[in-house]
């Protein structure tokens, strides 16, 4: 199985140096999650601190929300619409 979760440092993680990634992974990693009807998706990992960013399931909505609120300032409306089909299979 291919890695679908990009790695950061805690540096950039605090820095908010990787936004457009974390925002990516975590669109990407909630739709399949919503796909394979799972409890929760993973959406990054920790560099060298053996952590493993996870969003349950209840938190896909808020998560989306502000993914969709970050497009919106980016104005990649392509992807609010891919948001937006997401919220409605919640």
């Amino acid at each position: 199985m291919t890695r679908k979760i990009p790695i950061i440092s805690l540096e950039d993680f605090k820095a908010k140096a990787k936004k457009p990634t974390m925002m990516k992974s975590l669109v990407s990693n909630i739709a399949e999650g919503i796909e394979d009807d799972l409890e929760s998706v993973n959406i990054a990992e920790i560099k060298n601190h053996d952590i493993i960013l996870s969003v349950s399931k209840d938190e896909w909505k808020p998560g989306l929300e502000k993914a969709m609120d970050y497009y919106i300032e980016k104005e990649e409306y392509e992807e609010c619409s891919k948001i937006k089909k997401l919220i409605q299979k919640l």
